[in-house]
């Protein structure tokens, strides 16, 4: 099969995950960062590419951990956060607690919708087609947001893992997620996400069509559809 050959027949349900895939989530983090900065003297703007630059670096570093970063420790992150400090010229004493402290408490204030991310939704939802979201996110915030940003109502299913004890690299919440769209064919559910090896390696192991949003053009996997933007999704289905 060729790279994003479908059947397009029969699509019942659609998953999407949050961070990285509806959510601007590299804005966030980049603004959050510049907080961080400025919090150590530094004036640097969210879209300063010293911020890009550490965060590529910060990508590629855990790239090379071979584990997913829910995974991580401390340790991991120190190691990780560093090349984004070291970019801002950031060399002080304290930063994990301000970093800690900065993502726990106004991470949540820059998200923002990925353009079109509320169109295709209400095109999806036009088609009769459950749509789903499936994430790591805490369910209270993420459902508060999700109001915020006006398009919670498009949900029809909200898996989030922390309620049934797993997180995304268990193969059990990705199979719950599945019984939840009432189907014997899981190639009916498209899952859309940006992560490859939750969104769309984990996706496929349960028999799922992944969809891999690859904004960055990272790496995926020969025959799964990459997009860029969402309303892509619509000429799948």
């Amino acid at each position: 099969m060729k790279r994003g050959a479908y059947s397009t027949a029969d699509i019942i349900g659609v998953y999407f995950d949050f961070f990285g895939t509806l959510i601007d989530s590299n804005y966030a983090v980049f603004n959050t960062w510049s907080r961080i900065a400025k919090r150590f003297g530094k004036e640097i703007e969210y879209d300063d590419p010293r911020i890009w630059e550490g965060m590529q670096k910060q990508w590629d570093e855990a790239d090379k951990l071979d584990k997913s970063y829910m995974n991580f420790s401390q340790e991991d992150w120190d190691y990780l956060n560093s090349f984004v400090l070291d970019k801002m010229g950031v060399n002080t004493e304290r930063t994990s607690e301000i970093i800690s402290e900065e993502f726990n408490e106004h991470f949540l204030e820059s998200y923002r919708l990925y353009p079109g991310s509320r169109e295709t939704l209400a095109q999806i939802k036009a088609k009769n087609i459950k749509i789903g979201l499936h994430t790591h996110a805490d369910r209270e915030r993420c459902e508060l947001k999700l109001k915020e940003l006006q398009i919670f109502e498009f949900f029809e299913i909200f898996i989030h893992t922390q309620d049934y004890g797993y997180n995304k690299t268990h193969i059990e919440v990705y199979q719950i997620a599945l019984d939840a769209m009432e189907t014997d064919d899981p190639k009916k559910i498209l899952h859309v996400g940006d992560n490859l090896d939750l969104d769309v390696k984990m996706a496929m192991k349960v028999g799922m069509t992944p969809v891999h949003f690859n904004l960055y053009n990272r790496p995926s996997l020969e025959n799964v559809r990459n997009i860029k933007k969402l309303s892509e999704i619509l000429e799948i289905l």
